[in-house]
């Protein structure tokens, strides 16, 4: 497996949790912070598609069509 450096910034509080939490578990701070990141992106779901809201319309009786309309015919009605 590869691996990549990155820069984090936490705050010393934090920080200071995180050293306690890998001497608990014996883990280096890599092996801690590797592990609640792959957690994490395990635990988050993916995104679901919305649900389209239904759109009722009502159809109406447009008569029937006199063809062939001229564009004249076709602006009179406008």
């Amino acid at each position: 497996m590869q691996t990549a450096r990155t820069t984090i910034e936490l705050d010393k509080e934090l920080l200071k949790k995180a050293k306690q939490k890998a001497l608990e578990e014996e883990k280096t701070l890599k092996q801690l912070f590797g592990d609640f990141v792959r957690e994490g992106l395990e635990k988050t779901p993916q995104k679901a598609k919305k649900a389209r809201p239904k759109f009722r319309f009502k159809a109406y009786d447009m008569g029937t069509i006199k063809l062939p309309l001229t564009r004249e015919q076709i602006y009179e009605d406008i």
